[in-house]
């Protein structure tokens, strides 16, 4: 015979899922849209409020979740601000370039 609940209970009591952290939901958000064309507009605040959602989480434990989209949020704000910063140092070097060669080659001496 299967146990049942003593009458009068509703069975096992359900713990609430707390909800997540606002700042980690914002954080996966801005990671997200740096990595579409926004680097460093986006990108440097997905790192801070990861941050921010990470000691939040930390100093109130149980009440938000939330701590893998921070982290998430992190590295896709990382990674999109280091691809922007290549892409500004590759933009620079190839106008240097540039510049030399229509100094060079200015006045049809090419």
């Amino acid at each position: 015979m299967s146990e049942q609940p003593p009458a009068g209970s509703s069975g096992p009591a359900v713990q609430p899922v707390p909800p997540t952290n606002g700042y980690a939901i914002a954080c996966l958000g801005l990671g997200i849209v740096s990595l579409m064309g926004c680097s460093f507009v986006t990108g440097i605040p997905a790192m801070v409020l990861s941050r921010v959602a990470r000691r939040d989480i930390a100093a109130h434990p149980g009440e938000t979740t939330g701590q893998d989209l921070a982290t998430i949020g992190f590295a896709l704000g990382a990674v999109a601000t280091a691809i922007g910063a290549l892409v500004v140092v590759g933009l620079l070097i190839l106008g240097t370039l540039g510049m030399f060669v229509f100094d060079f080659c200015g006045g049809g001496k090419c």
